[in-house]
């Protein structure tokens, strides 16, 4: 045969009659004349109708399962059936199922027998009267990829006497991952192959297809014509019709149970039982179908984390969701999961439309969980309901639902202990009383501070900005001399190689110090580490009533009434010029400090290649072990823990979009950032930098030209005149500060610490950006940052009280 001839035989689904794209098999009782005709044409007529005659074996089965207690011989059995054939000829007895779709023609026991014999098997796990009220039930399941196992189950124990099925899409061969049918299936609607394939398994089972899904048009009828939907399973992927869904459901009072595939979660809402319920379990508050309907796939990932739980994912899901519309087009199924989900809602549903006590709530059957190794707790409690009706807080199990260690995974639940020092800790008692003996002497003529001076003075120092809001500060003050010790244990990090970042934030505070003492008309003499091989003491004041040689200078002392303005702002904004006076102004408070220069990036190639090196480092960062650490660490996930610890950044300062948001809450776990270091994923993880900077009007970079801990004083001291005057013009600032520091122990420290990979990412990224600045590697960079024009921010970040960094005597 050529190639083109057997070309010509191929059939595509667009050619198909209309008979193939039907579900529901032709039924020939050869009893009754016309049927006998019809189906004596068929065979006639067709060619491709292929024969399945197995009446005889299933009349022996029915008749042995009709004698229970008794061993049958052959001869008894075949006795048994001529009996109960009554004379019928065997070619005529019960019915023959055509099935189009597949030119099949099988040869069956009828309705009742065939029922009879097919649930045989059930009791007593369903009893004859449970099964007879079952064949009363009515399931609508809406969504076929999941919703294909349940149905299937439910068809297979024969717990329901009609099956709704809606699902608007084809099969395609990436569903088949998951949904069980045969590849000829392809492009066929999901409806129909779902259908065939249960009136495959059983043909007298009442089936009816909504092949356009459901939607607000459709969802009424799919509820309630031909009778009240008895269940209705929600396993679709559209979060709009989930709510509407349910909405509708609690209107007509029918339950609603739903399976995630992930971590075996069953969800049970008994409208039927509490029509008053709020929907999801209250976890979406009052949000309405018409807010989310057409969202892209990771614009619905916050809702799917609201209705999932957060807190309750599994790692490699979760993890997954980090990769949507990156590496993976939506979020992923497993056949092993859907199967048993498909299960699990299947055995839910009947024992609720057996008037079983099942309540609401959400139930975890997490089988990487309950069978683990051997210091796993056992799971016997895993088949209990949960303790209420109504889960307290259903975003986390029930207690009882799964074994504790699996409620809530502990990397997630709060921040680490250690991550920083308690609420309301005072100083350390080692570190301040060794740094009263280590301030140099008063000189001559230096005046005494009262109390209210001196808290005025310190609450201007603590005003200034630190790497991930540590203050790292710890001022003393005793007879006139008053000294800033830097508190390594609040600022150490990976990133913060040497301490350098912590000494550019204590002289941003000793900025501050000196532009509050004009204010007050006193000035000021600024020792930056004045005891030899001391580290820890990074300034040494005085203070004088009248001017004194050494003392600061005041050309920038208009700069002071923008302290308690200044914050940090990452809101977006469009990108607009920075102009000239600007420009300008910042240049020259970067430049009053002896040696420090400011380099700006404003064309457009220039920003989105900083965008594109800065997102790269955020990943870097959060996908190597210590670095992700120092970073949670950093993370006030409440405003109730904000205000608690007064130190760290609340995560509401980030002005993330709820997108945004729930991918940041995903990063929080270790676990799961592993795994996506695994899979040389976190390709979104560089968006937020890319957003940020397509808002700024320049992105900047403060420099000294060498790197020694004094440098990084005084570059800390220019970063804060940078920082006010931007304020006092409207300009918002925004710290990007991961590169530099990531260099700093790169090129100065060899990457000690680092893991082999970051070190990899680091060097390649350094060669780009030594593209973009003039820097050399004893170049101390003091900070990077965005200059945009912004909205106020939404919040600020907090201080401690002067009591937590105070000591005075």
């Amino acid at each position: 045969m050529t190639t083109t001839s057997w070309q010509q035989l191929i059939s595509h689904p667009s050619q198909r009659d209309a008979e193939s794209a039907g579900w529901r098999p032709r039924f020939f009782r050869p009893t009754r004349e016309e049927d006998a005709q019809q189906l004596g044409r068929l065979l006639r007529d067709d060619p491709r109708v292929r024969v399945f005659d197995t009446i005889d074996r299933q009349l022996r089965d029915l008749v042995k399962t009709r004698h229970p207690r008794r061993t049958l011989g052959d001869q008894e059995i075949a006795r048994l059936v001529e009996e109960h054939l009554r004379g019928v000829p065997r070619l005529s007895y019960g019915v023959w199922v055509h099935y189009p779709w597949s030119h099949r023609l099988v040869h069956l026991l009828d309705e009742a027998e065939f029922v009879e014999l097919r649930t045989n098997r059930n009791k007593y796990k369903i009893s004859a009267e449970e099964q007879a009220t079952l064949a009363g039930r009515r399931i609508g399941v809406v969504g076929l990829s999941v919703g294909q196992s349940v149905a299937l189950t439910v068809a297979l124990e024969r717990s329901a006497g009609e099956l709704r099925i809606a699902d608007f899409d084809d099969l395609e061969l990436s569903n088949m991952n998951r949904i069980r049918t045969g590849v000829h299936n392809l492009d066929v609607p999901k409806v129909v192959a779902t259908a065939r394939d249960i009136a495959e398994l059983d043909p007298f089972l009442e089936v009816k297809c909504f092949s356009e899904g459901v939607n607000s048009d459709n969802l009424e009828r799919f509820l309630l014509e031909g009778g009240k939907l008895d269940i209705a399973v929600d396993e679709c992927d559209s979060l709009d019709i989930k709510l509407e869904l349910r909405l509708r459901a609690r209107a007509h009072r029918i339950p609603v149970v739903m399976d995630t595939s992930d971590r075996g979660l069953i969800d049970v809402e008994r409208f039927d039982l509490e029509p008053d319920r709020p929907i999801l379990h209250g976890l979406v508050g009052d949000l309405r179908p018409e807010r989310i309907r057409g969202l892209s796939t990771e614009d619905k990932v916050p809702y799917v984390m609201q209705i999932i739980g957060q807190d309750t994912l599994s790692t490699r899901f979760a993890a997954t969701l980090l990769e949507v519309q990156q590496t993976v087009s939506t979020w992923p199924q497993l056949g092993s999961a859907v199967v048993h989900g498909g299960a699990a809602a299947a055995d839910t549903a009947r024992r609720i439309a057996l008037g079983e006590p099942v309540r609401s709530g959400r139930y975890y059957v997490d089988l990487e969980q309950i069978i683990s190794g051997p210091e796993q707790e056992p799971a016997a409690a895993v088949a209990t309901p949960p303790a209420s009706a109504t889960p307290p807080a259903v975003a986390t199990p029930p207690a009882v639902a799964t074994p504790p260690a699996v409620a809530t995974p502990p990397a997630v639940a709060t921040p680490p202990a250690s991550a920083t020092p308690p609420a309301h800790e005072p100083p350390r008692p080692a570190l301040a009383a060794a740094s009263l003996a280590r301030l140099p002497a008063r000189e001559a003529g230096a005046v005494e501070l009262d109390r209210e001076r001196l808290r005025r003075l310190v609450e201007a120092g603590i005003a200034a900005p630190s790497g991930g809001n540590c203050q790292p500060w710890l001022w003393v003050y005793e007879a006139g001399r008053l000294g800033l010790f830097h508190d390594r244990a609040r600022s150490e990090s990976l990133a913060d190689f040497q301490g350098a970042g912590g000494v550019v934030a204590l002289g941003a505070a000793a900025e501050n110090v000196v532009l509050a003492a004009h204010r007050e008309g006193l000035s000021v003499r600024v020792s930056p580490f004045p005891r030899d091989g001391d580290e820890d003491l990074t300034a040494a004041f005085e203070f004088f009533g009248a001017p004194v040689s050494g003392a600061e200078g005041h050309a920038m002392d208009a700069l002071a009434d923008a302290i308690g303005l200044r914050h940090t702002n990452r809101r977006q904004s469009g990108r607009a010029a920075l102009a000239d006076e600007h420009r300008e102004a910042l240049a020259a408070a970067v430049r009053s400090v002896p040696g420090a220069d400011l380099q700006l990036l404003e064309a457009p190639a220039e920003l989105e290649e900083i965008a594109a090196l800065i997102g790269a480092g955020d990943r870097a960062r959060l996908l190597a072990q210590r670095t992700h650490a120092d970073m949670m660490k950093e993370i006030r996930w409440t405003e109730a823990e904000a205000a608690a610890r007064r130190d760290g950044i609340f995560i509401g300062a980030f002005e993330l979009s709820p997108s945004d948001m729930a991918g940041f809450r995903i990063c929080r776990d270790w676990r799961t950032m592993d795994l996506v270091r695994r899979w040389g994923g976190g390709g979104a993880l560089e968006k937020s930098a890319h957003k940020a900077v397509a808002g700024a009007m320049a992105v900047a970079l403060i420099t000294m030209p060498r790197a020694g801990l004094a440098d990084y004083f005084q570059g800390g001291r220019a970063l804060e005149r940078a920082w006010l005057t931007a304020t006092q013009r409207g300009i918002a600032v925004y710290p990007m500060a991961t590169l530099p520091y990531l260099f700093a122990r790169l090129v100065r420290g060899g990457g000690e610490g680092m893991d082999r990979e970051t070190v990899e990412v680091a060097r390649a990224l350094r060669e780009r950006y030594l593209r973009l600045f003039h820097v050399t590697d004893a170049t101390a960079e003091i900070l990077l940052f965005r200059l945009s024009l912004a909205d106020p921010a939404s919040t600020r970040s907090l201080r401690r009280p002067l009591e937590e960094v105070l000591v005075a005597r």
